[in-house]
């Protein structure tokens, strides 16, 4: 096999069973024959998956075409977005006598999330791999070490928070990932993460084809179910998964049904519309927001 690749077992179970389910740009997304789970395989090795994150990846021209992560920054740093109302949802899970909010972002990019979180209150720091990125983040007052969170030397029962927005999808390991994450979080303390919803009905309809389907970098693709799994085996005693993504919240944000100043709003009216749309956006959502509490 090319020094470029290797053949990985199933990361939840260890299984080495599994059948090809999709085949996209050449990789092959599998499904564990044991659990379940879907992952690439054979996949990047870890030092060419390493290279990925430069300077044109968070730029919109490496694997993820999506976004431009400067661009985003740019624009989004200093006016309301869904990252503000997922920083207030956060918050309303800690413990009232929680005074010191001290949040970890991994995997944070630009450091849109972490800035956010400053903001709100909270002593950011962040964990990030990329050199480019990293001196970005740090160039806009967060406190960042650069490292992986597989080699990052974190301290335990050290955060109240730690965020993984779009990131868990991304991990070689993430088992010994939230491992650590789940030592590192103090008692009560919550991981909040957001990735990609493999049940989704897009990714039924279009197969192969399906947007999250990145294999150079989603190294993992989870549903409710196998996310749910993972975060039992890390130790977390309370999860809560939620089927939605960024779209209809995004339309609820902009429409003015979300008030920032409240998980959910405090209009009647406003009230059964989020309700409505988070319904739908149940059944029909390509991501899920996932709060996981130690």
């Amino acid at each position: 096999m090319n020094q470029n690749f290797e053949e990985v077992s199933c990361n939840y179970c260890k299984s080495k069973s599994y059948r090809i389910k999709y085949i996209v740009d050449g990789f092959n997304y599998v499904q564990c024959n044991e659990c379940g789970f879907v992952y690439v395989n054979p996949r990047l090795s870890d030092d060419a998956i390493k290279k990925l994150y430069n300077e044109d990846y968070f730029g919109g021209k490496g694997f993820d075409k999506s976004v431009e992560y400067k661009k985003e920054f740019e624009q989004q740093s200093n006016t309301i977005d869904l990252n503000d109302w997922d920083i207030l949802a956060i918050k309303g899970f800690l413990p009232k006598q929680n005074t010191e909010l001290k949040l970890l972002d991994v995997g944070c990019g630009m450091g849109l999330f972490a800035y956010k979180a400053k903001q709100k209150g909270f002593i950011a720091e962040a964990l990030e791999l990329s050199e480019f990125a990293s001196q970005f983040a740090a160039s806009n007052g967060i406190k960042v070490l650069r490292a992986s969170i597989e080699s990052a030397e974190l301290k335990s029962n050290c955060y109240s928070v730690i965020s993984m927005k779009e990131v868990i999808e991304h991990l070689p390991n993430p088992t010994q990932s939230l491992g650590k994450i789940y030592d590192s979080l103090q008692n009560d303390g919550i991981l909040f993460l957001t990735t990609g919803n493999y049940n989704c009905p897009e990714r039924r309809i279009k197969g192969n084809k399906w947007f999250y389907f990145m294999p150079q970098g989603h190294l993992q693709v989870f549903s409710h179910k196998t996310i749910r799994r993972f975060l039992v085996k890390a130790g977390f005693r309370k999860i809560i998964v939620t089927r939605q993504g960024d779209l209809l919240m995004n339309f609820l944000l902009k429409t003015g049904v979300i008030d920032i100043n409240y998980y959910k709003p405090k209009s009647f009216l406003k009230r059964i519309l989020f309700e409505c749309v988070r319904f739908v956006n149940h059944f029909i959502s390509s991501g899920m927001r996932i709060y996981a509490i130690k």
